[in-house]
């Protein structure tokens, strides 16, 4: 039933290849395209099966959650799903036997290994966080990210690296606080990455909901939040990054601990 795909396997061989400190979190990110003859309600009706799975992957503690997002500017990514690990070695072995042993039935079995038909995988990657302020949130939540994809300009890559996670990690962490948005990440891209990839790294705006995303803010927050060569240093950011394009995710499904 459980296929791993030729991305997954690289994703595993880096795992082994790489000897990272424990304290991140990673997330194997796929996008997905819903090809001519089928619906999103197919395929969501899919991943509805497939989060079950999930659930007895982070129940188990191999991983930390599981999210399906719909994209709504994404091009031909029409939806894109994220699992997340604080260990690279937890990422190589997803789904153990022990985890699909009897979860499933045969006609269920035999729908899942269809998966394939009910969506195309266009591509995956591996992120790895580098600095978030996140709201603490009990269960179920839903949100709307704004996610950008960064360049950093040539021979900036240490500046915007220091900028977004010393100073923009300070803006947002104030946003935060004061209820203007549910949190904010950034991750750099770790697979596939190159000087020549499109973009290196990636933030998430997270917010409860279209309206909360474009409400504005007070200056007076963000001057608060940093002192006066961070804010200088802030407002020079065109300088060290182009962003390479945007897009809108918004929450479809997902799977977090079970309450204890």
């Amino acid at each position: 039933m459980i296929r791993i795909s030729t991305v997954l396997l690289s994703l595993c061989l880096l795992s082994a290849a790489t000897a990272a400190p424990p304290q991140y979190v990673y997330a194997a990110v796929d996008y997905m395209h819903i090809p001519d003859g089928k619906s999103p309600d197919d395929y969501i009706a899919l991943e509805k099966l497939w989060q079950r799975l999930h659930q007895k992957a982070v129940d188990g503690g191999i991983c930390l959650g599981w999210y399906m997002d719909r994209v709504e500017n994404g091009g031909r990514n029409d939806f894109v799903t994220i699992r997340t690990y604080d260990s690279l070695n937890k990422m190589a072995d997803p789904w153990p036997s022990s985890l699909t042993k009897g979860l499933f039935t045969d006609a269920e079995d035999a729908q899942m290994n269809k998966t394939d038909e009910a969506r195309q995988l266009i591509h995956s990657e591996l992120w790895r966080v580098e600095a978030a302020t996140l709201k603490k949130m009990e269960g179920q939540s839903q949100h709307y990210a704004i996610v950008s994809f960064m360049k950093p300009k040539s021979g900036k890559d240490a500046e915007y690296y220091k900028m977004e996670k010393e100073i923009f990690s300070k803006i947002h962490g104030a946003l935060k606080d004061a209820g203007l948005m549910n949190g904010w990440l950034f991750m750099s891209r770790m697979f596939p990455s190159g000087y020549d990839s499109d973009y290196d790294y990636i933030t998430l705006s997270l917010y409860p909901d279209k309206a909360a995303s474009e409400k504005g803010f007070e200056m007076s927050l963000i001057e608060k939040a940093l002192t006066k060569d961070q804010l200088a240093t802030s407002m020079k950011f065109l300088d060290y990054r182009s962003i390479v394009r945007s897009e809108i995710w918004y929450s479809v499904l997902q799977t977090v601990p079970a309450k204890k």
